[in-house]
């Protein structure tokens, strides 16, 4: 059993080609339609940016003679269409099972073809399971290995098997997630407020408005994994006064209660940056009008509707201005400019400590290395300023900045630590890694709210992300809830932030040597950039070339799908 899928582009009418999937001969009265003769007319172009194409999976019923497992099989191809609340799919079951089933409450995915065997009247699908979409929208991957099974009873219906009985969700393969899923994201501060945070769901492209389904999930706040991590500028009680975020000629219009009106304008202001972020990632959205109560909700300072480029200052992968990366070069940290590279200004400049890594703060202000005797160093990127030694003798990680400007550092026996300007380290505690583990490396997010973690877990280094959670006068910080992001890699040397919601990793896929990945946070996705000969460690920021540092001294930069020499050196990093 095969479904029929189109090509859309969000217009009401297709006026392009069919794509079709097993379906053999298009009936007469649609080919009749299509001319055969006449002149070749210049037609409108038709924008198909990834953004607005997806694939609508047109399901087939049941029909006469199918054997139980043939339903299964047809019930399972037709899940994949959300049209009418899954209602083709519903043509499989009994009516017991029709009101019983709730395919809103998760998604398994599973990778490759799926094995589906029956026993009378008994069908089992099994499968390698590749990740869980939760009722929130949260994917999640699963453990290497980890099996899908799925068990359905049949009975006879008439003259013809339905399935009475049935796994609680839906059952899609990753190519199903990709036709019917789009990764959208609701939009929460970083604990200053200074910042936006991505917290990414699956939301059907067929079904409830994809601009309603935002807004109700931004209104209910974070999800319970990166809640710890993140605020949101919403009031207690406020919520969408009419149940439904209509979007007419580009502008998405949000009626919240009344009781937003009682809010201050810095309050305004949040909610509106929330609000706009969120539904900006809609292609059909160019402005979003605010209203509570059906009057309208002033913010200081900007339009109603207020455009999606409102707020650039809350841009989750918004950097500095003369954000550039770094590098090491006899034994002098190097600023990489467009014009010419130079020496930073100071003690690191002049070369008087040689590093072996280092790492910049996220206004470019100071440097913290560490040296071949395993000393980490600290000092100001200004003129004539020194270098302090903040811990001697130490076996350490690469030390890295985080959000308050404190060097994180993992040392092989107390584990991981953050030393501020003055040298105090505090250990931070991190929570929930196998009993069997070892933390590698530690590197938080630009935003303050997750941290990369490489692992170690016998001869295999995995990666993993936690959320850090503030300290409290009365709590540590520390770093909860680590979780496999990835399941395909089978080494990871060095790990990067290359936006909110992607890394860029150094490590290897099998057997495969040493390449730089991608990794999409929000579905796991990884995919592989090569590498030039010999990498060992990788450096990436938001809408800049990621950087590849070399064994024989050089540094390469991927720029346009490929490796190219850009400078001598070591050790890149971009600011943190």
């Amino acid at each position: 059993m095969r479904v029929l899928a189109l090509l859309l582009t969000g217009a009401p009418l297709l006026t392009g080609a069919l794509l079709l999937t097993g379906c053999g001969a298009l009936p007469p009265s649609l080919t009749a339609q299509v001319p055969t003769t006449g002149p070749i007319e210049q037609g409108a172009q038709v924008n198909l940016g990834p953004k607005d194409q997806f694939i609508r999976v047109i399901a087939r019923g049941p029909r006469d003679g199918m054997t139980p497992t043939q339903i299964v099989q047809g019930f399972l191809d037709a899940s994949a269409s959300f049209d009418g609340d899954h209602a083709v799919a519903r043509e499989y079951l009994t009516e017991v099972a029709n009101t019983r089933w709730l395919p809103s409450l998760q998604v398994l995915v599973y990778d490759g073809a799926a094995v589906v065997t029956s026993n009378d009247n008994s069908v089992t699908l099994t499968a390698n399971q590749a990740g869980r979409i939760d009722e929130i929208g949260r994917y999640a991957v699963s453990v290497p290995g980890q099996e899908l099974r799925g068990d359905f009873q049949l009975v006879r219906d008439g003259t013809q098997w339905r399935i009475d009985r049935l796994p609680q969700g839906l059952l899609l393969s990753a190519s199903d997630v990709d036709r019917a899923y789009r990764s959208l994201a609701a939009y929460f501060f970083n604990p200053r407020f200074s910042a936006l945070v991505p917290d990414a769901r699956m939301i059907p492209v067929i079904g409830p408005g994809q601009g309603t389904t935002l807004v109700r999930y931004l209104l209910d706040g974070p999800s319970e994994w990166l809640a710890p991590a993140v605020r949101t500028g919403f009031p207690d009680g406020v919520g969408l006064n009419i149940e439904a975020v209509p979007i007419e000629a580009g502008v998405a219009q949000v009626d919240l209660k009344s009781s937003a009106l009682l809010s201050d304008d810095l309050t305004r202001k949040a909610m509106s940056q929330q609000l706009v972020w969120t539904l900006g990632q809609l292609p059909d959205v160019t402005s979003v009008k605010i209203t509570a109560g059906g009057q309208p909700l002033v913010v200081p300072g900007v339009d109603s509707p207020q455009p999606v480029d409102a707020w650039p200052a809350v841009d989750p992968d918004a950097l500095p201005a003369d954000y550039s990366g770094y590098v090491t070069r006899s034994q002098s940290v190097t600023r990489l400019a467009t014009d010419t590279d130079r020496p930073v200004p100071g003690a690191a400049g002049r070369g008087e400590v040689a590093f072996v890594t280092f790492s910049i703060d996220l206004l470019s202000n100071a440097i913290g290395g560490i040296d071949a005797d395993g000393t980490l160093w600290r000092g100001a990127i200004a003129a004539d300023a020194p270098l302090v030694a903040l811990k001697r003798g130490e076996a350490l990680s690469a030390p890295i900045f985080d959000a308050d400007g404190n060097i994180w550092v993992v040392n092989a026996l107390t584990g991981l630590t953050r030393v501020d300007g003055i040298g105090r380290p505090t250990a931070v505690e991190l929570t929930g890694l196998p009993a069997d583990s070892v933390l590698v490396a530690a590197v938080p997010s630009r935003d303050g709210t997750r941290c990369a973690l490489i692992v170690q877990r016998g001869a295999r280094t995995s990666l993993y992300l936690g959320v850090i959670a503030r300290a409290s006068a009365s709590v540590p910080m520390a770093i909860t809830d680590p979780i496999r992001v990835e399941t395909r890699l089978t080494e990871v040397i060095s790990v990067s932030w290359s936006g909110a919601n992607s890394l860029m990793v150094l490590g290897s896929d099998g057997a495969q040597s040493l390449q730089v990945f991608n990794l999409n946070l929000a579905r796991g996705s990884v995919i592989g950039l090569g590498a030039p000969e010999a990498p060992v460690m990788v450096a990436a920021a938001p809408g800049l070339p990621t950087l590849v540092g070399t064994a024989d001294g050089w540094i390469y930069e991927y720029v346009g799908a490929t490796w190219r020499k850009r400078t001598s050196g070591s050790a890149p990093v971009y600011p943190n």
